[in-house]
């Protein structure tokens, strides 16, 4: 396999098709997770009056709230404080259910969203390599259409390798604490590549229900094929895109990280912090304005990279068979035969 037409067909197809950058930003969502808790507390007037006491609302030397703020701040703290323990505990329950609740639907909705994504950049960049080189770039909807039927199979894999994992890591969550402490952490270097090669399986798995449309197990097995026959050029692609996404990642994300707290930083240092709330609010309009070009730059990679693996996907399965059937010598004895009755 030739790895320089890979990579050079995969940028010409993500140039020419820009849509693969929507589907790649929406792939993103299949890794979003949500999480929180909720509580309450209680001596507010306590505390602030410690704070008080210690010059609390002081920084710096300077007084940053004026007697009558202050003194609002420790209404408010001793309303909070005279409220029963049992309102507290229920204001936390509900705060509590209601984030769960919240985040089981995000959960949701980010695997529809994400499955749309990763299914759409597949398919659209197996369209694009099968297309002529004047062909018009590719729409949402043509690539939509053609992804109804290995939408669900793909959902249903993802879905299932999710609540898998779970139970899986449920599972062996004390065994493998235990290994790892008995090994002095040896057996990571173990487990490490067989993670890696479960993310090649799954990865490969998906390009197969997309690319061939076929079943979810005949996928796993299609996948298996083609990572076992191939194993050395599959692991070669494997770290070749791995460093790019983390050398990309790093000149991506780190002058967008530095530029917007840049700011804040040089007020710190040459004004001794006295012009902070304004150079904090340029830092936060700056790293706003740097959020839509970073999640739009992340969709360009990601879809670069599984525009990338689709394409060896289909270079390695074009190569050679992969079920070569092996005849022995009395079937072509036998075929021999027929053809010559034939003639």
């Amino acid at each position: 396999m030739d790895f320089g037409e890979v990579f050079r067909k995969a940028w010409k197809i993500i140039w020419k098709h820009k849509i693969l950058w929507l589907f790649g930003v929406l792939a993103g969502c299949g890794a979003a997770n949500a999480g929180g808790g909720g509580g309450g507390g209680s001596g507010g007037s306590t505390v602030m009056q410690e704070m008080g006491q210690s010059n609390g609302w002081e920084w710096n030397g300077h007084t940053f709230l004026d007697p009558s703020t202050q003194r609002a701040f420790e209404d408010f703290f001793d309303f909070l404080a005279e409220i029963p323990v049992g309102v507290w505990v229920t204001i936390g329950l509900v705060v509590a259910f209601s984030v769960i609740f919240v985040g089981i639907i995000l959960s949701l909705l980010s695997l529809f969203v994400g499955t749309l994504g990763k299914t759409s950049v597949i398919k659209g960049a197996s369209m694009a390599d099968q297309a002529e080189p004047d062909a018009k770039p590719l729409s949402f909807g043509t690539i939509f259409r053609s992804i109804k039927t290995s939408y669900w199979k793909v959902l249903l894999l993802t879905l299932g390798l999710r609540v898998g994992g779970f139970f899986v890591v449920l599972l062996l969550f004390l065994p493998l604490i235990l290994l790892v402490s008995c090994s002095c952490g040896l057996c990571l270097f173990f487990l490490i590549p067989i993670g890696w090669f479960i993310e090649l399986l799954v990865k490969f798995t998906t390009i197969a229900i997309v690319e061939e449309e076929i079943g979810i197990f005949d996928a796993i097995a299609r996948a298996w094929h083609v990572i076992t026959r191939n194993f050395g050029q599959v692991v070669l692609m494997f770290f070749i895109l791995g460093i790019g996404q983390l050398i990309v990642g790093l000149v991506i994300g780190l002058p967008l990280v530095f530029g917007s707290t840049l700011p804040i930083l040089i007020t710190l240092i040459t004004t001794n912090g006295r012009m902070v709330p304004v150079s904090a609010l340029i830092t936060l309009i700056l790293f706003l304005i740097s959020i839509p070009l970073l999640v739009l730059l992340s969709g360009v990679v990601r879809a670069y990279v599984l525009t990338s693996w689709t394409l060896t996907f289909r270079r390695l399965t074009g190569e050679k068979q992969l079920e070569p059937i092996v005849l022995n010598q009395d079937d072509v004895d036998l075929k021999e035969i027929e053809e010559e009755e034939e003639t």
